[in-house]
Parts: C-alpha cells; sequence; structure tokens
C-alpha cells in the first residue's frame, strides 16, 4: 500500500479545520483525559456544534471526574437534558465513579481496561489514548474507514482488512515519529469527514477533493456503489402511535388496571414522531423519555396506519399501573 498524503490532510486541517471546539485545547494536561472522555461520550450519535453548549455547562458544574462520581442521577440530569440518548448520561455516571474509586480520578492507559467501563467501546477507548495521552494511535471510526477505503480501494464499500489498517497505522506511526501532531491528524481525519468527504460520490467535487493520488480520485470515483434510497411513502403523519413504555424492558407500564395496555396517541401531523411523544409525555405527565425510532408500520383491514414505538422513563415520577414481560400485573 502506498503512504498516505498525512502532510496534505494536515494542511487543509490548519487552514480549515474546527480549532476552536472546546474539548480541543489541550494546552493544560490537567483533567485531560476526564475532559477528552466527556467531550466523545457526549458526541455519539450527535452532531458537535450541538455538544458545545452541553460539554461547557457539565464542565463548570463538574470540573473534575471526582465531583461528576459525586452527583446523583436527579442531581446531574438537569444538565443533560435535551441531549437526548440518555443511557449516556447513565454511563457517564457510572464510569466516573469506577474512575474516581477505582483509579483515583486518572483513566487507563491500556485499551482493553478502557473497552470494560460502561459506555466506552474500541472508538472511544482510541479517542481518550489518542487525545488524552496523545498515544500514536488512530482513532478508527467509519469516517476513518470511508476515508482510506476511498483512498486506499478506489471506494468506500470496499473494505479494508484487519492487516491492510494494521499497515496504515504504520504508516501513521512513521510520519508522527519526528512530529507532535497525533491529536491533529486524528482531528484532521474528523472534520475532513465531516466537512469535506463526499457523503456519496454523486456529490464528488474534484476541485475540492484533495487526495488526488487516490484511487478514489484516479478512478474517477466510478468503483463506488451507488445506494439508491427507497422512497418511504408510509403516512406517518396520519398513523396512530402504539407505545410501549418501559423501565429497562423489566417494568412496563399502562393507564390500564385490568390488562396491559399500551399508551395510544392521536397521529403527529408530521415525521418528528419521536419529539412528539416527548413532549406529549413532557406536558401531561411531567415525564422525561428516551424514544426509541419506529420498530413497526403497518396497515388496518381498512387502511388505517399504525405505528409502534418504544420509549424508556428517564426521569420524573409516574403513577401508572406497572407490568412485567409476560403481562402480569406488578404490585
Amino acid at each position: 500500500m502506498k503512504s498516505f498524503p498525512w502532510q496534505i490532510l494536515l494542511d487543509w486541517y490548519e487552514q480549515n479545520g474546527k480549532h476552536d471546539f472546546p474539548w480541543r485545547q489541550y494546552e493544560s494536561n490537567d483533567n485531560i483525559g476526564y475532559r477528552v472522555w466527556l467531550a466523545e461520550i457526549l458526541l455519539q450519535q450527535t452532531q458537535a456544534d450541538r455538544v458545545v453548549s452541553f460539554y461547557d455547562k457539565i464542565l463548570w458544574k463538574y470540573p473534575t471526574i471526582h465531583t461528576l462520581a459525586a452527583a446523583s442521577y436527579d442531581e446531574f440530569f438537569p444538565y443533560y437534558q435535551w441531549l437526548g440518548y440518555y443511557s449516556r448520561a447513565r454511563n457517564l455516571l457510572k464510569t466516573a465513579k469506577i474512575i474516581s474509586e477505582e483509579y483515583k480520578g486518572i483513566f487507563p492507559k491500556d485499551k482493553e481496561i478502557l473497552k470494560k467501563l460502561p459506555g466506552i467501546w474500541e472508538y472511544t477507548a482510541r479517542a481518550i489514548l489518542a487525545f488524552g495521552y496523545n498515544e500514536p494511535i488512530l482513532a478508527w471510526d467509519t469516517n476513518l474507514e470511508t476515508i482510506f477505503s476511498r483512498y486506499h480501494k478506489g471506494a468506500k464499500n470496499i473494505k479494508l482488512t484487519e492487516e491492510e489498517k494494521e499497515e496504515i497505522e504504520r504508516d501513521f506511526q512513521k510520519f508522527i515519529s519526528n512530529n507532535n501532531t497525533i491529536r491533529d491528524i486524528n482531528n484532521a481525519l474528523m472534520d475532513w469527514a465531516r466537512l469535506a468527504e463526499p457523503k456519496t460520490s454523486s456529490l464528488f467535487n474534484s476541485e475540492k477533493y484533495i487526495f488526488t493520488e487516490s484511487e478514489f480520485y484516479l478512478t474517477e470515483w466510478k468503483n463506488e456503489i451507488i445506494e439508491k434510497k427507497v422512497s418511504n411513502s408510509f403516512p406517518i403523519p396520519d398513523a396512530e402511535i402504539i407505545i410501549s413504555l418501559h423501565q429497562d424492558h423489566k417494568v412496563y407500564y399502562s393507564l390500564s388496571d385490568d390488562s396491559y395496555i399500551p399508551f395510544i396517541l392521536a397521529p403527529s401531523e408530521n415525521r418528528e414522531t419521536r419529539k412528539y411523544i416527548q413532549d406529549y409525555f413532557r406536558k401531561n405527565y411531567g415525564l422525561e423519555l428516551s424514544v426509541r425510532p419506529i420498530h413497526r408500520k403497518w396497515l388496518s383491514e381498512d387502511g388505517k396506519p399504525y405505528i409502534a414505538v418504544n420509549a424508556q422513563v428517564q426521569a420524573g415520577n409516574n403513577t401508572f399501573y406497572k407490568w412485567d414481560k409476560k403481562g402480569t400485573k406488578i404490585i
């Protein structure tokens, strides 16, 4: 495999990168592992620009991992509220407690140990090592897979082997051996993927694409399979919503005292179903919910549309009747 043009990427990043993100301020080593970990958890499945205010707010209230570890969920939740994916909030508190009590507030420099902590998987462990400790490691995620697959294979759908990934890692480590650019390269790859890498080959702009020696560029991006989206003609705005409201899939809530009946809401009249459900339970019951994507759509015999959704209670008290998975009432 030919060497990746790391310097070209760094030059692009210097001019176009998002250097002002608060979690990219590495001048002080104080709490850097904590700050990097906090940012990476908040950034999971959430756009970076949206995370900034939450990150600043949480770090202001809980400046060290020890202060976060001492917080209860109810105390922490107002600083996290509205960010969604509430399992992240619980994992933050669980991991903070473990790091505070078992590791004296310092994140281990061992990838396998990091991966055993709540909410931390391969990418997050690598990110903590690269950004927190400046370890010569790439924070692999699907974005990096796309960049390197296109560069070396000519298409993002042609996957790299583990051996090829290891060779890319060695090429990276060779380049940074005399350069303190580990963080910059990882950040540059993320920014390039987010800001400039075409999501599909149909959006490719040869004048702005900086990797002109890549197979993607040299083959004129013809090897990439274009995935056509199937149009969604199901009338979601007109569908009644069947909601399974639960707590960790162990306790299911119902308004019925006689038998378990899920909640049924009128059509949302738009496609923002999850927000509609959250707003409804917040307004009527004072509950904060985590709402999963629609998992079932169907039409009744007379053509009436329905959708089914799972939702979990995250905060607030309720007086609903409780049922287990088998439909037995919990006294």
